[in-house]
């Protein structure tokens, strides 16, 4: 799974969510993280087309500037994704690939509904990229909120860092079987790269990991059993 991160931020160099962000992908090399910044333009416009045909999954990551992208993406989008680049009358350069959102908040995600001080949900606030996915044949991730990380606890920004990680590299949506696998996985790599000690301890972690997972595979069977049973 080859992943495009475009990331727009018009402060980037003060930004600590990006920063924690970009760290954690920097391990995967299948993902491409691309900064947008001013003093890029004007734009090649082919070798940005082509960096999007060479992802399989295309994640526009940036912080939620009244109640939309800050506006380096929104003139990223006006130059790359050309009519005829996008909305082909037949098939755009875009179709079948999958586009994400990954937006933080200023604002604590709870009042992004009816009722609260925002009014509106994030759902309905990013109807944009929705609308765009859909015109281009692409398949529309559920977005990846960050609540407030200034506020986090380092346990809520480890369970952030495993899902953004996840979000960049893992099938989507995620079952939970391949949410253990693909813990599993990246145990392993890891696990290559450490000291004996740590390997050792590594492997009772993963070792437990399986057999939790052959546990509820058993576990489905048999309810799968069961439910054949009272239908029959």
């Amino acid at each position: 799974m080859k992943t495009l991160v475009i990331v727009a931020h018009p402060e980037y160099e003060d930004s600590s969510t990006q920063a924690f962000l970009k760290r954690a992908q920097a391990e995967f090399e299948t993902v491409t993280w691309k900064r947008l910044d001013s003093s890029q333009w004007p734009l090649d416009v082919s070798t940005e087309q082509q960096a999007l045909i060479a992802a399989e999954r295309v994640i526009f990551q940036f912080p939620l500037y009244w109640y939309s992208a800050p506006a380096l993406l929104k003139q990223w989008e006006d130059d790359v994704l050309t009519r005829a680049f996008t909305f082909a009358s037949e098939r755009g350069c875009l179709a079948d690939k999958q586009l994400g959102i990954v937006t933080s908040l200023g604002s604590a995600a709870q009042e992004f509904q009816a009722g609260g001080t925002e009014g509106f949900s994030l759902s309905e606030i990013l109807t944009p990229y929705r609308a765009l996915a859909h015109r281009a044949g692409m398949q529309f991730l559920k977005p990846l909120v960050i609540d407030q990380f200034g506020y986090q606890s380092e346990a809520e920004q480890a369970e952030l860092l495993i899902k953004y990680q996840q979000y960049l590299t893992a099938p989507q949506p995620l079952s939970f079987e391949q949410r253990v696998d693909w813990l599993i996985q990246q145990l392993k790599r890891w696990q290559t790269t450490q000291p004996v000690e740590r390997q050792q301890r590594l492997a009772l972690v993963i070792d437990q990991l399986s057999a939790n997972q052959e546990h509820l595979d058993d576990l489905k069977d048999q309810i799968k059993l069961i439910r054949q049973a009272e239908e029959g």
